[in-house]
């Protein structure tokens, strides 16, 4: 099958930096448009939508933050890959909970950015695409030292015996598409039988269901309300012999009750609900995922495999790792490329447990709003719709409820 040919817009204050991406990227056989500011590179978007964005984070006035916010709010949404300067990772996670494709940190070499718009192509084409993991491993290699990731691996063992849908949530990057794909596998070792897997794209559905096998739904919980019902409807009309596996971020049930996610469609997929650990949760596994990324990137360009020492190691399991595995295969991929001096970690230490992440942008009047409207929604969840019970449940009396309520729109739930 020919890979798809994408319109790319690059977008970059950095003028000499943007036409040399450009024209190596055009070498690749893509068609290749160039914006030097944010403002321009939103007024194309606007009348001319790509493809495919790629755009650095810092830029002035409008930066990158917000070329992103509008690519994601086309419809159908406009991929978007993001530059960042090392180390400033936690932005680039940010980025990716707008809804970035994925990130790489400058300098951005042409393989890096060709490899990802390789793995766009193939989940854009029905193929099972490699975003959260470096390669393609054996069952035998998924790495479960925690006792988190043994603890998954044994539910995916007796999920994978029968094909009921399986809902998969967890944080960006944490391995939803791997651990999505470890289950089909297992599910075929398991009967003896080898079947078909595809990655069906839910926001650009080009074709049609497969008859059988596996199919794999990501970021479901991206799609708008009247999306998701008309997923919901085709999910109907399936046939038995094909297993559904959606993925989405954490506390889809929340979500469901918030009003952002259907009912319909969240009961129709979850049956079987698999919460993958972040790798912040995953102590054991970060090293051995680290030099398993950092061989394969090696053998893939063809470059010496760097010295991974015990300080780097120490250094690495101290790491928070906002951007979960995808954050660590980016810093393997920078490793391979850049050799040695690649290999660098900034620190980034978890805050106190409970504690939001305090950094620049953090408004406190906002953030407290959101916890307390999540209390209520909660609140009415347990007592059924009763205020009266609810009031009880959070030691508020009826008028300061009904105040509340008000306040959040939540006064008709």
């Amino acid at each position: 099958m020919n890979q798809p040919r994408f319109r790319i817009l690059v977008v970059d204050d950095n003028r000499s930096s943007a036409d040399a991406l450009a024209r190596l990227l055009r070498k690749q056989g893509d068609d290749v448009e160039v914006e030097y500011d944010g403002a321009a590179a939103i007024q194309r978007l606007r009348t001319d939508p790509p493809h495919v964005v790629l755009t650095d984070l810092k830029m002035e006035p409008i930066d990158g933050m917000q070329v992103l916010a509008v690519a994601r709010s086309l419809r159908p949404p406009v991929e978007t890959i993001v530059f960042t300067a090392y180390g400033a990772v936690d932005v680039a996670v940010r980025a990716m909970h707008l809804g970035a494709r994925d990130f790489l940190t400058k300098p951005v070499t042409v393989e890096q950015v060709a490899n990802r718009l390789d793995e766009l192509r193939r989940s854009l084409t029905g193929t099972a695409d490699a975003i959260d993991e470096a390669d393609d491993a054996d069952d035998a290699d998924f790495v479960a030292r925690s006792e988190s990731s043994r603890a998954l691996l044994a539910t995916l063992e007796r999920a994978a015996a029968f094909p009921t849908p399986v809902w998969v949530e967890g944080e960006i990057g944490s391995g939803r598409s791997f651990v999505a794909r470890t289950l089909h596998r297992l599910g075929d070792q398991q009967s003896g039988s080898t079947t078909p897997y595809a990655v069906r794209n839910v926001l650009r559905p080009t074709e049609p269901w497969p008859s059988e096998g596996t199919v794999l739904l990501s970021n479901v919980d991206d799609l708008g309300l009247d999306e998701q019902r008309e997923l919901h409807r085709e999910l109907q009309l399936l046939p038995d012999g094909i297993r559904v596996i959606a993925t989405s971020q954490p506390d889809g049930r929340r979500r469901v009750a918030e009003g952002e996610l259907r009912a319909e469609l969240y009961y129709r997929l979850a049956v079987v609900v698999i919460q993958v650990p972040p790798l912040r949760r995953r102590p054991e596994d970060i090293v051995p995922l680290f030099e398993r990324a950092l061989d394969a990137f090696a053998e893939r360009y063809g470059r010496p495999r760097p010295t991974v020492s015990a300080r780097l190691k120490e250094r690495l399991q101290r790491h928070f790792w906002p951007g979960n595995i995808r954050e660590l295969v980016n810093l393997a991929e920078r490793a391979a490329v850049l050799g040695e001096e690649g290999v660098q970690l900034d620190v980034i230490e978890e805050s106190a447990p409970g504690l939001p992440k305090i950094e620049q942008g953090f408004n406190l009047s906002n953030y407290l709003e959101g916890v307390e409207r999540r209390i209520l929604v909660e609140a009415l969840r347990k007592s059924n719709g009763d205020r009266a019970a609810a009031g009880k449940l959070l030691g508020v009396e009826r008028n300061t409820l009904r105040y509340k309520l008000n306040k959040y729109g939540l006064l008709d739930r």
